[in-house]
């Protein structure tokens, strides 16, 4: 088959690894244009198969079926899904309480197998995050999607947008309430050997009428926006106080869920330290644990808490909060 560079193509099956990425591949691509929603989904396939029966999905296949491809000179690329949506990143809203700082604008990048993370489910279910793009910051970005398997297809069900750290992803499916909400949580590291250099975040996306929404949390009765549903958890930072002593914060978080709602659990430390004397043990300031409950209405998440780092640390005017880099 004829490959023109540069002409948009539905993705189909890998071929060979790169010279240079392992586990990289190159995909064949038929010229194709995003499918209409299918009795079953938005978008289906037929399953592969091997020996007269189904075999098992490959990283292609999942391509395949959630990607219209772009083929290039230096790889494949995907910039639209089998719906033909654009695969584009929703920044913060402005008038947010709290404002995360934004990831910035997320950039294509080359697709290979170890873009794709796969979880399986109950009764032929699986969830597939696509890391597509990835941002200035590392963290990866691309659409996510419940699919479910029957004799003969593969189907989406229900499809979305998610930006997580790229390494050591894991995917859930929680049941709130009558609401299903998509838990992902992923890590990145300054030295994959050094477990200390890792920072591991958590977001959460809301499922309504067949879409995967990562709304703002917002508050329960005014509706302003609080802050967006990504969860550090570690956190830290130092500041120098004005009698010349470090004063050292932390925070662990974790992100649970009972029958009603998100459960958001805060444990802050803070404790100051005498930069003329650093074997002096540190000095306990303060300790406090917190909930921030979430409930999920419709496609969007409410909660009456703000999160708890802003409160601990400096910030400049009203919003921006302002981590201090580790010494």
């Amino acid at each position: 088959m004829h490959r023109r560079p540069q002409s948009r193509r539905r993705l189909t099956h890998a071929l060979a690894p790169t010279l240079h990425v392992a586990c990289a591949f190159v995909l064949a691509c038929c010229t194709s244009t995003p499918k209409a929603p299918t009795k079953l989904g938005l978008c289906e396939m037929p399953l592969p198969m091997q020996g007269g029966a189904p075999r098992p999905l490959r990283a292609g296949d999942w391509m395949r079926l959630m990607l219209v491809g772009d083929q290039r000179a230096d790889g494949v690329y995907a910039q639209t899904t089998c719906t033909g949506e654009r695969i584009e990143h929703t920044p913060l809203p402005a008038d947010c309480e709290i404002q995360t700082p934004d990831p910035g604008i997320p950039q294509p990048v080359a697709l290979t197998e170890a873009s794709v993370v796969e979880r399986i489910l109950p009764a032929n279910k699986h969830l597939v995050w696509i890391m597509t793009h990835r941002f200035p910051n590392g963290d990866g970005f691309g659409p996510v999607a419940a699919v479910t398997l029957t004799q003969r297809s593969a189907y989406v069900g229900s499809l979305g947008f998610l930006r997580l750290r790229p390494t050591r992803v894991d995917l859930s499916l929680w049941q709130i309430g009558s609401k299903a909400v998509l838990m992902g949580e992923g890590e990145s590291c300054e030295d994959p050997k050094q477990p200390t250099t890792c920072r591991r975040a958590a977001n959460v996306l809301v499922y309504d009428h067949a879409h995967f929404y990562a709304p703002p949390i917002r508050r329960t009765q005014s509706q302003e926006c609080i802050d967006a549903p990504w969860v550090e958890l570690t956190r830290e930072a130092d500041i120098t106080l004005e009698n010349g002593w470090n004063r050292h914060m932390k925070i662990l978080a974790n992100v649970s869920h009972d029958d009603r709602y998100v459960v958001i659990t805060e444990q802050v430390e803070v404790a100051d330290t005498d930069a003329e004397h650093p074997d002096i043990p540190a000095r306990d300031v303060r300790r406090i644990d917190a909930e921030r409950f979430i409930h999920v209405e419709g496609s969007g998440f409410y909660s009456r808490q703000p999160p708890l780092w802003p409160r601990i640390i400096p910030t400049k005017g009203k919003t921006q909060v302002l981590d201090a880099p580790r010494r």
